[in-house]
């Protein structure tokens, strides 16, 4: 699939000048996308290797077709990058904010990146300007910020701040910037929502409510699908406790359209920039409004237990886990990005290494830097030797590999796949154990089994039964 062509609309929006700071994979993203919508964008970006490498005509992320994005816009022109906040805000009636809102010890998001990007762009404003804050924020942070930003504008500016949060999947974020479920614009001044939703094509989907409610709508989302993935996992475990087959119990779930399959595949947990962050983030602004959340804690706590589990049956597989040698593949958070961040593979690599075992890790686009981890370029360079090997992020590519050359280059013969991306039976004839989220090892099924046949006997009645 070319994204780069399904990102092409016929629809028209009235061409205007937009600065954007913030170039990470929201703002970039967002900075080209809106240029090919036609719009003249200035993009600030603060950081001098980032804002080098895109003067340059690198891009310092992994999204597919945002590269073509970029160049051509670059090149006609459309699309500029600079670190000159007052240059790029002259003239400008609307600035998006794309920068970061990391979580803190105590789940709360750290704001203070965004409020020196709005008081800088308030502050070098020359016209009234509308600061779009993309970012997710906790409901009322763009009150707060439009009264905090308010006095740094020059006289007769007016800075008003609009909630517009992105819904883009890393992987995937050129093709959902153009093909959104909704876009959401929450703004206080009927006329604001207007101009901001007047960035887009009107037949967008459009959600116009307040500033709460739209910063809400991001944390709100994202939580649930925290919840599903939690559920999904409860749900593999208990198939594998009972017997049953993971795969067709949330597939047959799935299939309820008031359900949906999306976020149903269970694995070692969910990561990455946003789900946790946004996780907590809710928890911490539901505790602020004195709610428990006890949902959105629920989750949390599973998704705490993943790893663990995951770890344990790796060992439970090899007896121990001290010196022996484990592949693992997989280093981003999910295929398709080459984002680290918050990653369970990483997670599962650090306490491998933690428990004594010796790790050689792939990936085909990601890299860490992990003490006593060898990063190798070939996923069969990581199987050489290992005693098991653990797919630890789902990338397409690994649901090709060789068995029989697997087998080969392997001392050992386990195998978890802890995304379900690899065929079962072909490594079953290959001669490996194959383990993975919701299937592999050995329970004990009596008491499970036993208690409901009791269900069946008359109270008072001896338990012996006897066959026709």
């Amino acid at each position: 699939m070319n994204l780069v062509e399904c990102s092409r609309t016929s629809e028209t929006v009235e061409p205007t000048r937009i600065c954007v700071i913030g170039a990470g994979y929201v703002g970039l993203t967002a900075a080209a996308c809106l240029s090919e919508l036609g719009h003249e964008v200035r993009c600030v970006e603060v950081d001098a290797v980032r804002l080098a490498a895109l003067s340059g005509g690198e891009i310092p992320i992994y999204e597919p077709g945002l590269d073509e994005l970029v160049t051509r816009h670059a090149s006609s022109g459309r699309l500029t990058f600079s670190d000159d906040v007052a240059g790029a805000m002259d003239g400008v009636g609307v600035a998006l904010l794309c920068v970061g809102t990391p979580p803190r010890a105590d789940g709360e998001p750290d704001l203070r990146q965004l409020g020196r990007a709005a008081t800088a762009a308030a502050a070098a404003a020359t016209t009234d300007v509308a600061l779009v804050v993309k970012s997710t924020v906790p409901p009322g942070t763009c009150e707060a910020l439009e009264l905090f930003v308010g006095g740094h504008a020059r006289e007769g500016v007016r800075v008003s701040v609009v909630s517009n949060p992105e819904f883009l999947r890393e992987g995937r974020a050129v093709w959902d910037f153009f093909h959104p479920d909704r876009v959401v614009v929450g703004a206080d001044d009927p006329e604001l929502a207007r101009a901001v939703a007047g960035l887009y094509p009107a037949s967008w989907p459009l959600v116009a409510c307040s500033r709460r409610s739209a910063e809400l709508v991001k944390y709100a989302s994202n939580t649930f699908l925290a919840v599903k993935i939690s559920f999904a996992n409860e749900v593999a475990a208990l198939c594998e406790a009972l017997g049953a087959e993971t795969d067709k119990v949330l597939g047959g779930v799935g299939l309820d359209e008031r359900i949906g399959g999306a976020f149903l595949n269970p694995g070692p947990g969910f990561g990455g920039s946003c789900l946790p962050k946004d996780l907590s983030g809710f928890i911490a602004v539901a505790e602020s409004a004195g709610r428990p959340a006890e949902v959105a804690r629920a989750a949390q706590r599973a998704n705490d237990t993943s790893l663990v589990t995951l770890v344990a049956k790796i060992e439970s597989a090899l007896g121990t886990l001290d010196g022996r040698t484990i592949a693992v593949l997989g280093l981003a958070f999910k295929a398709g990005t080459d984002d680290t961040r918050f990653s369970p593979a990483v997670a599962l690599v650090a306490e491998l290494v933690g428990r004594g075992a010796n790790v050689r890790a792939h990936d085909p686009i990601a890299r860490v830097v992990e003490p006593n981890v060898s990063q190798v370029a070939d996923p069969y360079e990581a199987a050489h030797g290992a005693d098991a090997l653990v797919v630890a992020t789902g990338w397409a590519q690994y649901r090709e590999l060789d068995p029989a050359r697997l087998r080969e280059s392997m001392t050992g013969h386990v195998i978890v796949d802890a995304v379900g991306v690899l065929a079962i039976e072909p490594l079953r004839e290959a001669g490996f154990d194959l383990y993975g989220i919701g299937r592999g090892l050995v329970t004990s099924f009596a008491p499970v089994l036993w208690r409901p046949l009791e269900w069946m006997l008359d109270a008072g009645q001896p338990s012996e039964v006897s066959l026709p």
